[in-house]
């Protein structure tokens, strides 16, 4: 029948909330165990969180200043003014031929005027010298800097007690102030100079064919290039780094090299489309000449004061060519090549 005894109901209800119970259980078990994997997957994603955020900070807090060149390489070298970046919102705008010059306590003055305060959180400064432009830029530590045309040097506000480290794409001439137990570095793509205290002037222009060079003015330098290949140049040498890595040395008069920190270019006997680059560079120009002529060498030196022009003149009156004006380029060429 459809009816069921007394005792035989008792027993069919035990077991229906034996069932009940058990199924009760599972489902406790199985939340247990998802509250577990949510916990864990949350403290996972917690963990992984920080991890980032240790890796994000020590990303931008990486003491190797070539590590925070690459980061504020996105800046063009292009422009009208001379830009000294101090922070991402903070850009002063300097006349060509200003002196920057920082305190000890990294307070910024142009022409001893007093520009920044330091009060950003941001560690290194930017200073941007297009073509046809110079500056000098006195460090925090009391180094002194002549900046060339199309160079961009990074720097710390104020310089760790034991170590001085700066980066430059382009042209300086450094006269580094003598503390022994901070050596002073400079990097550049291509190599780095290690000084205690001395003179001298390096060319490190990116995306050139010409090479890299360093001349030793006083004092005593390390060279190395990021091969690993290493030289300790002494005065009146000079280092030219090859884009191979290997470095060559040879005998200079090391004050020609920096006589343009005087506004005087020395031609120091160099192939003609090196001088031309560096007569663009300093007059904001281009300047080309045709391959045959592109490597005769050519000495003298050149008041750069006296204008574009007049350079070219004695340039190729000294070399026999003639120069064309090309709306706003030059080019050079034979003498018996230009038509009149």
């Amino acid at each position: 029948t459809l009816m069921r005894s007394s005792a035989a109901s008792d027993v069919y209800k035990r077991q229906v909330w034996s069932k009940i119970k058990e199924g009760v259980e599972k489902k406790k078990q199985r939340r247990k165990e998802r509250y577990i994997l949510v916990a864990i997957t949350s403290a996972a994603a917690f963990i992984g969180c920080i991890w980032l955020g240790i890796e994000w900070y020590s990303f931008n807090n990486k003491s190797d200043i070539s590590v925070i060149a690459v980061q504020m390489s996105n800046e063009s070298i292009e422009g009208e003014d001379i830009r000294l970046i101090v922070s991402e919102k903070e850009v002063h705008h300097v006349k060509k031929g200003a002196t920057v010059a920082y305190s000890q306590e990294g307070i910024v003055s142009v022409d001893e005027e007093k520009v920044s305060k330091n009060t950003t959180k941001d560690l290194y400064d930017q200073i941007i010298v297009p073509k046809g432009k110079y500056t000098r830029l006195i460090l925090a530590d009391g180094s002194s800097l002549h900046i060339n045309a199309g160079t961009k040097v990074i720097y710390p506000k104020r310089f760790e007690k034991n170590r001085r480290e700066i980066f430059v794409d382009g042209e300086i001439f450094i006269d580094v102030k003598r503390d022994e137990s901070a050596p002073f570095i400079v990097k550049t793509a291509q190599f780095d100079v290690q000084v205690l205290r001395t003179a001298f002037d390096i060319k490190a222009y990116s995306g050139t064919f010409e090479n890299a060079e360093v001349v030793l003015v006083r004092g005593k330098v390390n060279v190395k290039s990021k091969s690993g290949k290493e030289l300790v140049l002494s005065p009146d040498n000079k280092a030219t780094i090859l884009s191979d890595g290997l470095i060559e040395e040879s005998s200079v008069n090391a004050e020609e090299y920096v006589l343009w920190t005087k506004g005087i270019l020395s031609l120091n006997n160099d192939p003609l489309n090196v001088i031309l680059a560096k007569l663009g560079r300093y007059y904001g120009v281009d300047i080309d000449c045709t391959d045959d002529i592109s490597t005769i060498k050519i000495a003298g030196k050149i008041d750069l004061e006296c204008g574009i022009e007049a350079a070219l003149k004695r340039i190729s009156a000294t070399g026999g060519f003639s120069f064309l004006k090309q709306e706003s380029a030059y080019m050079l060429k034979p003498l018996e090549k230009i038509v009149q």
